[in-house]
């Protein structure tokens, strides 16, 4: 655990912002903290997703977001923010930690999934691992149209999105 500079809230090792106050826990202007990771542990990011054949079917107006062989299914909302749990109670719409999603690299706000008429948006939220559609990475805050059943990642972590809007 380190200890932020400002508020001395607790965060885990290899975070960059307090999730109290939003300070910085790296050490100097312009230099990133590295830490070395035993990448023989990480999972591969060619890991199988699930397949077309496991397709959901859904009513009109719901979102299934199928990660690790469940589906999360959404509905009821115009925005869904994937992420995963922080301290304190911070808990994103769609929490992934439970999924691997802290070992996997998901950031606490990682990408926003957006209902826009009849279409899906996926936007990167300046997560610290990246958001990749269909493996082309995507550019932060710049939202891009899904298409039902397209491969998302979150840092490492492989989902796949079904939608009927």
């Amino acid at each position: 655990m380190i200890t932020c500079p400002s508020c001395r809230n607790r965060e885990y090792e290899g975070e960059l912002f307090c999730s109290n106050c939003g300070a910085r826990l790296w050490a100097g202007p312009g230099e990133m903290p590295t830490i070395s990771l035993d990448v023989s542990r990480l999972p591969s990011v060619s890991e199988p997703l699930p397949t077309e054949q496991a397709a959901p079917s859904l009513r009109a107006g719901q979102i299934s977001v199928l990660v690790a062989g469940k589906a999360v299914l959404l509905e009821g909302r115009q925005e869904y923010v994937l992420g995963r749990e922080g301290l304190e109670n911070e808990r994103p719409d769609v929490n992934l930690g439970p999924h691997g999603g802290r070992e996997r690299g998901v950031s606490r706000k990682h990408a926003v999934l957006r209902v826009d008429r009849r279409q899906l948006l996926l936007t990167d939220l300046g997560s610290s691992n990246g958001t990749w559609l269909n493996g082309a990475q995507l550019a932060a805050n710049e939202p891009i149209r899904l298409q039902s059943g397209d491969e998302v990642r979150l840092g490492k972590l492989p989902l796949r999105i079904y939608f009927n809007l």
